[in-house]
């Protein structure tokens, strides 16, 4: 490995492990979203944890939490 691809390394591993760690928070709390919600807790926690995908699932759920808490508000 040379000095470059060292430096490269050691840029990326930082965000790596700040994506990693938020994606682990997220998935814990997807996954009592998703119990609440009554959908896949596997999937939604999966989904949650993969790097790049967890930032676009992210708006996902938000919606979803949303328009399940309007559906709500909608039959009282």
């Amino acid at each position: 490995m040379s000095a470059d691809e060292a430096m490269l390394v050691a840029g990326i591993l930082p965000i790596f492990i700040f994506w990693g760690f938020f994606g682990i928070l997220f998935a814990i709390g997807n996954y009592f979203l998703a119990m609440r919600l009554g959908t896949n807790k596997f999937l939604w926690v999966l989904l949650s944890i993969i790097p790049i995908i967890n930032f676009f699932f992210i708006y996902y759920v938000i919606y979803k939490t949303i328009y399940a808490v309007l559906d709500r508000l909608d039959n009282r």
